[in-house]
């Protein structure tokens, strides 16, 4: 029988581009696309030795159908994909789409989990005043964080918002166990996002985000079986939450009383954070990090006002993308204070860190314990280093 139009359409299609190696965001092992795993789809074939046993099998394939899915070994067609080494599931875009690799970091508190899903909920809403669009790579993998943005954004105008949990340090959603080289990893489940310029010629990129548990930044921690916060290593930017209201001198400077006992010193994570950069690179224990660091002072809607920061109007321009002299006006205001209220912390950037940006942020903002969460400036910081990172369009701003 002679193939139908739909066949040899299916046969004759041009090969799809590409990237040349692909790196699991799970683990950070390398491999080219061609060595990638696919997921059985048949429900008879679980089981996988590296997964667990109530994951389907992994395989490489050597059976196709004429649109390029796999055939598993019990006939059924299968299109996801998996890590060569643990076998964790990843977006198809990830061979097809070059990525950037963003880590965001911070002490136990810090509001990393609230910042995280307001951003990605203004980037959703704001792209035409971003310059940018923000969509899942894979809608199937984010259950965490819709039900983090449901939580904050999804409740009836007459009720209160649910403050988010703390990041579990294992298990749940964030985290998965698997069995390699005889021995048990946990490994990280990031957020992996689409973003385009709003631009009709604009390549599409991958951003590929962490949100850890505080604790796993804190000296001592990284661990070879848990080898969580590794994505330190690839970062192409990183996002520091400073939360100013842990901070005794910072809340003396403007007025509040004293913070909770039991704060982490948020300076000695941020250097644990650049040990690990250099330790992960290769580079000397002198040598500055090479990635640009934002660091989001957060709960901005608390304290912004004492420090003459209005955070009325968001820091983008009218044809879209960041208002680079609202930015530096900011900046400036925030790095004053901090010499006068966090000289130790000020002093950690300047050694590890010579392109740093200082931007206030707001995760709740004024509903804040009321009906209604409004964010400000939630996604300024991603926005800023995105922009930093893909077109070099911000002046290295130095603390």
């Amino acid at each position: 029988m002679l193939p139908t139009a739909a066949h040899r359409k299916a046969l004759f299609q041009p090969a799809r581009d590409l990237v040349r190696r692909v790196h699991c965001p799970s683990c950070w092992h390398g491999f080219a696309p061609q060595e990638s795993l696919f997921i059985a789809e048949d429900p008879r074939l679980l089981g996988d030795p590296v997964s667990g046993p109530t994951e389907p099998i992994r395989f490489l394939p050597s059976r196709f159908d004429l649109t390029g899915a796999a055939i598993d070994p019990d006939g059924a067609r299968c299109t996801r994909l998996a890590c060569a080494r643990c076998r964790q599931e990843f977006p198809r875009a990830l061979i097809e789409v070059p990525a950037t690799i963003a880590s965001v970091v911070g002490s136990p508190g810090a509001g990393k989990s609230h910042l995280l899903a307001s951003a990605i909920w203004s980037m959703r809403r704001q792209g035409a005043m971003l310059g940018l669009e923000v969509s899942d790579a894979e809608p199937r993998m984010h259950a965490r964080i819709h039900a983090m943005e449901n939580a904050l954004f999804g409740s009836q105008p007459e009720a209160v918002p649910q403050r988010l949990a703390k990041t579990e340090t294992a298990g749940g959603d964030g985290y998965s166990e698997v069995r390699v080289g005889g021995r048990t990893e946990t490994v990280p489940t990031p957020f992996i996002f689409a973003v385009r310029h709003d631009s009709a010629r604009a390549e599409e990129r991958l951003l590929v985000l962490y949100d850890n548990a505080g604790e796993h930044f804190l000296p001592g921690a990284d661990e070879a079986t848990r080898p969580v916060t590794r994505h330190l290593g690839r970062s192409e930017f990183a996002i520091f939450v400073l939360d100013p209201t842990q901070d005794d001198a910072f809340r003396s400077g403007l007025g509040l009383s004293a913070a909770a006992a039991g704060a982490s010193r948020q300076d000695v994570v941020l250097q644990e954070m650049a040990s690990r950069v250099r330790q992960h690179r290769g580079r000397r224990t002198d040598e500055p990090c090479d990635l640009p660091l934002v660091v989001a002072l957060a709960k901005a809607d608390l304290w912004a006002q004492a420090l003459g920061i209005s955070l009325e109007r968001e820091p983008y321009l009218p044809a879209g993308g960041v208002d680079r002299q609202a930015l530096a006006d900011v900046h400036r205001t925030l790095v004053r204070f901090c010499e006068r209220t966090a000289p130790e912390f000020l002093a950690t950037v300047r050694a590890a860190f010579p392109r740093c940006l200082f931007v206030p942020c707001s995760a709740l903002g004024r509903g804040a314990g009321s009906s209604r969460v409004e964010p400000q400036w939630a996604a300024a910081p991603f926005v800023a280093a995105w922009e930093w990172r893909q077109g070099g369009h911000l002046e290295d701003f130095v603390p």
